[in-house]
């Protein structure tokens, strides 16, 4: 029997939804300005093959601690990271990493029950993806709280990275192209 793939592995892109409700909304991006001028803004919209749904979970270069992650896209690319707005510490956005970006590290932890928590301590307390609005559309972050059923995603491996400038490594001449 071969191994499972890894969840978390900064080797592959991850798909993160909702378990709150039954329609299971996929984090995703808002698609406003094309790649190169997005707003980075995030939604939950229904699961597809969509590159702003393929998740990178980079193990934070800054923090000693276990299971704190840097997370991207493979739409926005390497170069935009998961932040929070320094102003409004409920709400995330993927930032340009040389926008000088506020709290890039991201807590990952389990339920207990096959689901995940993924958090921020921006504000000094850790707060927690939640959905939010009355379409159940948006992404918030509150206050950790193990009773809330919105705060409970699940985290499964899509696909590996093969894309090379997802690896702090140059290409390798020949590297990816056919026979």
């Amino acid at each position: 029997m071969a191994n499972p793939r890894p969840t978390l592995s900064p080797s592959y892109f991850h798909r993160i939804t909702n378990t709150a409700n039954s329609s299971n909304p996929t984090l995703d991006i808002v698609n406003d300005h094309g790649t190169q001028n997005s707003t980075g803004l995030l939604k939950l919209t229904r699961e597809g093959y969509y590159s702003g749904q393929y998740w990178a979970f980079i193990p934070s270069p800054s923090s000693s601690t276990p299971n704190t992650y840097r997370l991207r896209t493979w739409w926005l690319g390497p170069n935009r990271l998961l932040d929070v707005y320094a102003e409004d510490t409920s709400k995330a956005v993927l930032r340009r990493a040389d926008d000088t970006p506020h709290a890039l590290d991201w807590k990952v932890g389990e339920w207990g029950d096959g689901t995940w928590w993924i958090g921020n301590e921006a504000s000094g307390v850790l707060k927690v993806m939640d959905v939010g609005g009355q379409d159940g559309r948006r992404v918030v972050l509150r206050e950790k709280d193990e009773g809330a059923k919105t705060q409970r995603w699940r985290i499964e491996v899509i696909r590996d990275i093969s894309e090379d400038e997802f690896y702090d490594r140059p290409a390798t001449p020949g590297e990816g192209e056919g026979c």
